[in-house]
């Protein structure tokens, strides 16, 4: 779990270092909580203890092959994801495509799956340049090869000064069927050529 924690801080701390054509929001020195539905109606968050049984009951995840949300308008592509050998997650190289982290969660699954996209390069807006503007309740949608489709529902919408983020609450592991998407967002800093915030969309499992 140390590995992967770590893994995930590199790739929470390098994933968008490319120049930009536009800006995203504005700068922020602490996290920023951008929608969230009442805490009554979000599934309390468990963590699992060693050898708990409920963490090992049904599940079923999916390889994800699509993204969809309709909020805003994105339907892409979802490529695996593993390691380089820095240790830092592979991101797509195409800018409309979506990462997921495979040696992580797999959707559907208890604990934290990760999605992972760009928000813009220097063509313009990328795949996630609107996913600050999903609102809790919101739907998503992934698919596997096979047609099987899950649906997540957005709890809430966070953006976190890079270096400063909880990472176990965002990789760790967890009792729920959770799906975190992740991005670049805050003020483009042209010294360290890299974003200074990240955006994180959380997201739960409704049905399969």
């Amino acid at each position: 779990m140390k590995q992967l924690l770590l893994a995930c801080s590199l790739l929470f701390l390098a994933a968008c270092q490319e120049q930009p054509l536009v800006s995203t929001q504005a700068q922020g020195s602490s996290e920023k909580v951008l929608s969230q539905k009442e805490p009554s109606a979000i599934k309390e968050e468990t963590t699992p203890t060693s050898g708990e049984e409920s963490f090992s009951i049904q599940q079923q995840g999916i390889v994800p092959k699509r993204i969809e949300i309709p909020a805003i308008n994105v339907d892409a592509k979802i490529t695996s994801e593993r390691l380089t050998e820095k240790n830092e997650m592979e991101v797509p190289s195409n800018a409309e495509q979506v990462g997921w982290f495979e040696p992580g969660t797999k959707p559907g699954n208890s604990g934290n799956a990760i999605l992972a996209g760009h928000v813009d390069d220097k063509n313009g807006p990328a795949v996630f340049f609107d996913l600050k503007d999903l609102s809790a309740g919101d739907q998503i949608y992934v698919t596997d090869e096979d047609g099987k489709k899950l649906t997540f529902e957005v709890n809430k919408v966070v953006a976190y000064p890079k270096d400063d983020a909880p990472l176990r609450e965002i990789f760790g592991p967890s009792n729920n069927q959770n799906l975190n998407l992740l991005t670049c967002t805050g003020t483009f800093d042209h010294s360290i050529q890299d974003h200074e915030e990240r955006l994180v969309v959380y997201t739960s499992l409704v049905n399969s």
